[in-house]
């Protein structure tokens, strides 16, 4: 098999694998911009179709920045001696679209944090979506 390597000598992952990848994970990193400065947060994650859906408190700094915003959202898996992985990065709008209530599996929204808190919901689409693997 003829693989595309990028100038690092890693694997370009084509769109179904970088999608297949995010499917088996819940968190992810979050970068947003708060305060005109950019910040890296935890968020768990959902995949739904192509889209990224990602709850957050609504009075928290996710919460508050994420909706209407440009945000990268990566995911990765490394071995313990980093030479063999994976990681998948997403850029795009995060739309709000709700609260965790109102989608079919409210459930699967797990808040982290402070509990009762109200929770949206923003959904991020896998336009710009780029993965690479590490191999030994």
């Amino acid at each position: 098999m003829n693989l595309k390597r990028d100038s690092s000598d890693f694997v370009v992952l084509d769109r179904r694998s970088c999608l297949d990848l995010l499917a088996q994970n819940r968190v992810a990193a979050v970068a947003i911009t708060h305060g005109a400065l950019p910040m890296v947060l935890p968020a768990l994650y959902l995949l739904r179709g192509e889209d990224i859906l990602v709850g957050a408190a609504a009075d928290g700094i996710l919460g508050r920045c994420m909706p209407n915003s440009i945000v990268s959202l990566c995911v990765h898996d490394l071995g313990e001696d980093f030479s063999t992985g994976w990681t998948v990065t997403v850029t795009g709008r995060a739309e709000p679209i709700g609260s965790p209530s109102e989608l079919a599996d409210p459930d699967a929204f797990r808040q982290w944090g402070r509990g009762g808190s109200e929770q949206i919901v923003v959904r991020i689409g896998t336009e710009r979506i780029s993965g690479r693997q590490i191999q030994a």
